[in-house]
């Protein structure tokens, strides 16, 4: 599934958490930006190998490789390959 993020975002922060005060975004912000660039890339990449392990194993078993990888792809990206 693709997110359906609305684009509106809290100020000069990146984030659209609505249950989060823009104070607590803000800080949440800063706190992410004052770590390395290669940290944030290597944090972003472990939560995307995360996320598709939990998609591949939520996808039934006994589905033809093919048939699985459609079902990820469906899943993971909201479009059916092909």
């Amino acid at each position: 599934m693709v997110s359906k993020i609305e684009p509106d975002r809290y100020a000069d922060t990146g984030f659209s958490v609505k249950d989060t005060a823009p104070e607590v975004n803000a800080r949440l912000f800063r706190l992410m930006m004052s770590r390395g660039a290669g940290e944030r890339l290597a944090m972003g990449m472990d939560m995307t190998a995360t996320a598709k392990a939990l998609v591949w194993a939520s996808l039934p078993a006994g589905l033809p490789e093919a048939e699985r990888r459609a079902a990820f792809c469906e899943r993971f990206y909201g479009v059916i390959p092909g």
